[in-house]
């Protein structure tokens, strides 16, 4: 019974602490981070740079290589092949339960992070770069789940980075509301 206790402690810290993080500024997770790092930055990078595909890689290392370091954009990279390599679509961390399917199979994954343009999901799954892939889920903002045609633009260690393709007005509408409140 006490070891049952401790886990819904735990639980319940870890959900408090992912809402007070989630609703920090983005320069305020900035510093929380730098501080929980110790500033040992340039060990995580390394740590993420290894996790990425070769073909991210190589797309990161062609961007960083065109600007000296200390003019660096404060913009995010995007490692993805079609798209413009220089982010400009701010994106807002969640914790969000997404059904996707590929090829008559079906599976499931949470939604970490999501822009007007695309979502990362952490999954197992490594689909194809390029496919087509349905995904199902919903926003605290709507009432009914969002159903939506993507491309997978990337494959990562911990999940997939899809592309939308096409939204509705509507659509945009609820998810640019969900990323910038």
């Amino acid at each position: 019974m006490i070891a049952s206790d401790e886990q819904l402690d735990e639980n319940s810290l870890i959900s408090r602490l992912f809402r007070i993080v989630n609703a920090l500024s983005e320069d305020r997770q900035l510093i929380l981070l730098k501080q929980l790092l110790k500033n040992n930055i340039t060990n995580h990078l390394f740590k993420l740079i290894i996790d990425m595909s070769d073909y991210q890689q190589h797309i990161l290392l062609e961007e960083l290589e065109k600007l000296p370091a200390d003019e660096m954009p404060v913009r995010t990279v995007s490692l993805d092949e079609n798209g413009v390599l220089m982010r400009g679509h701010t994106r807002k961390a969640c914790l969000t339960s997404v059904d996707f399917s590929f090829q008559n199979s079906s599976f499931k994954g949470h939604i970490l992070d999501i822009s007007l343009v695309g979502v990362f999901i952490e999954t197992g799954e490594l689909l194809p770069v390029g496919e087509k892939i349905k995904v199902t889920f919903s926003l605290p903002n709507h009432p009914k789940p969002l159903a939506l045609t993507c491309i997978v633009a990337w494959i990562g260690q911990n999940g997939i980075g899809v592309k939308f393709k096409k939204l509705t007005k509507n659509y945009e509408k609820i998810i640019k509301s969900f990323v910038e409140n």
